[in-house]
C-alpha cells in the first residue's frame, strides 16, 4: 500500500516550502519578496538580462515573470528597455535603487545559506546534488 510519508515527492515538497517559506519571512523584513531578491541576484549576476531568459532562468511563465517586472518597475528597483535590433524584445536593468536593494539583501541570503546548510559537509551537499540531478533528470525535464 501507498504510504504518502515515504513517497520522496511529498518529502521534497514539503522541504521545499518549508525552506522557501523561511526565507520569503526573513526577506519581507527587508521589504522584497524572494522572488523580487532572485530577479535582484539573476541581474546583478548576467546584466541586462531579457525578460524570456529571466522566466526561463526562473523557471517561471512568462505571464508570471511580466508582473512580477511590472511590480518591481513600479517600485523603482528595475527598468525595462527595448532594443534598437528588435522592439519586440524587451530587457530588464537594474536602477542604482535596485542595485542598493541587493547590496542591502545580499547578507539576508548568505546567512540563511549559511544557515541551511549548518552541520552539513560539503560532501554531503555534493552527494544532495547530484541525488537531486538525477531524480530531475529521472522525470525528463
Amino acid at each position: 500500500m501507498f504510504d504518502i510519508d515515504k513517497c520522496t515527492t511529498w518529502f521534497i515538497t514539503n522541504a521545499s516550502k518549508k525552506i522557501t517559506d523561511s526565507f520569503n519571512k526573513r526577506l519581507l523584513k527587508e521589504g522584497i519578496t524572494r522572488v523580487q531578491w532572485i530577479v535582484l541576484s539573476y541581474l546583478e549576476k548576467f546584466g541586462s538580462t531579457s525578460q524570456h531568459k529571466l522566466g526561463e532562468k526562473m523557471n517561471i511563465k512568462v505571464s508570471t515573470v511580466a508582473r512580477l517586472i511590472d511590480r518591481m518597475e513600479r517600485e523603482g528597483y528595475i527598468v525595462r528597455k527595448k532594443t534598437i535590433a528588435d522592439r519586440r524584445v524587451t530587457f530588464i536593468e537594474l536602477t542604482k535603487k535596485g542595485m542598493e536593494l541587493r547590496e542591502r539583501t545580499l547578507p539576508v541570503g548568505e546567512n540563511f545559506n549559511r544557515d541551511l546548510k549548518k552541520d552539513i559537509s560539503e560532501e554531503e551537499m555534493e552527494i544532495f546534488k547530484r541525488i537531486t540531478s538525477r531524480m530531475i533528470g529521472n522525470v525528463g525535464y
